[in-house]
């Protein structure tokens, strides 16, 4: 008869965990015992390799003095920690992301009881939404999606050896985006992304600005008489080059010179990557007749920890609403 194993601790991650984390240090490269994986996809690692001592620094970043711009928990069986779910803020306070949910085979009914605890956790904080990309055949979706996450998105990533010949050279007043640009982009984001989508991320400007993914990139703009058409988002890591963008779904610019000053920022990148939304189908087969291949599809999911702005309780003829109207 097979020995069963003892329950699992879940708890807030703690300083004296340090001993219980070495296992999940070394994910993914274990010769003997489990192998451990991250689940959670962010903006910055997609298409690269992770780290090894990143998750060390993650959960050093749990109990230094940061303003509490991390939440972590973990799940402890034995001598060591078989799961552990961490979080951090997006680009305000009240949107935050998953970027940490680590697992070996065998204890991902664990990772149930770690988002509930996380979000739970989180919603006496204040945060109103938590955000987690997935890979589209995780074994957790279902189970996360039980834990409170609705999935809303669904992203392909496409990459290319090297720069396509055939663009012709980009044309564009491009010029660096300002936090002046905010309600413009703001119009933009609008004018391009499906309403189902902007339900689950941002319904006022405040919302957006907040909900902005982390990691260093280069934002471009090109404007035209009512404001920017085009937002390029720009990232270089390692020898990895990354790009996104947002255009109008009516195209006052040509998507060719788009891809084209995206393309030349990231010349000298091997492989170059573009994270390609699924309402986007105009450039995921632009993208494609390029050669670019899809080497990765993702699910994107929110837990709403905060009743949405909709729901919000009336308030009385005549009474001054308490919060600014974005």
């Amino acid at each position: 008869m097979a020995k069963r194993s003892p329950p699992a601790t879940i708890r807030p991650l703690r300083p004296a965990d340090l001993m219980f984390l070495a296992p999940l240090w070394a994910m993914g490269k274990a010769l003997f015992g489990p192998r451990y994986h991250n689940e959670a996809q962010t903006w910055e690692r997609l298409g690269l390799e992770e780290p090894r001592v990143r998750l060390l620094g993650s959960a050093l970043r749990q109990w230094l003095p940061l303003g509490g711009r991390r939440h972590t928990w973990t799940a402890v069986r034995g001598v060591g920690a078989c799961a552990l779910a961490s979080a951090r803020r997006r680009c305000g306070p009240s949107a935050w992301e998953v970027d940490y949910l680590v697992t070996s085979q065998g204890n991902e009914t664990v990772c149930w009881t770690l988002l509930e605890q996380l979000s739970e956790e989180l919603g006496r904080a204040g945060v109103e939404k938590l955000f987690l990309r997935l890979e589209a055949d995780s074994p957790l979706l279902e189970m996360i999606r039980q834990a409170g996450f609705f999935p809303y998105l669904k992203e392909r990533l496409l990459a290319i050896a090297k720069p396509p010949q055939g663009l012709e050279s980009w044309k564009l007043p491009l010029r660096e985006r300002t936090s002046a640009d905010a309600f413009a982009l703001f119009q933009l984001y609008n004018a391009a992304v499906p309403a189902a989508v902007r339900r689950n991320e941002a319904a006022t400007v405040r919302e957006w600005v907040g909900v902005q993914e982390k990691g260093h990139c280069q934002h471009l703009i090109t404007t035209g008489a009512e404001g920017p058409v085009a937002w390029l988002r720009i990232a270089k890591s390692n020898r990895v080059g990354r790009f996104s963008l947002l255009t109008q779904r009516r195209e006052e610019v040509p998507l060719d010179y788009l891809l084209a000053a995206a393309l030349d920022h990231l010349a000298d990148r091997r492989p170059i990557l573009c994270l390609v939304p699924e309402y986007q189908k105009a450039v995921a087969h632009r993208l494609e007749e390029l050669g670019f291949r899809a080497v990765a599809e993702y699910v994107v999911l929110v837990n709403r920890l905060a009743r949405p702005a909709e729901e919000a309780v009336p308030v009385a003829e005549g009474v001054r609403h308490p919060y600014p109207v974005s």
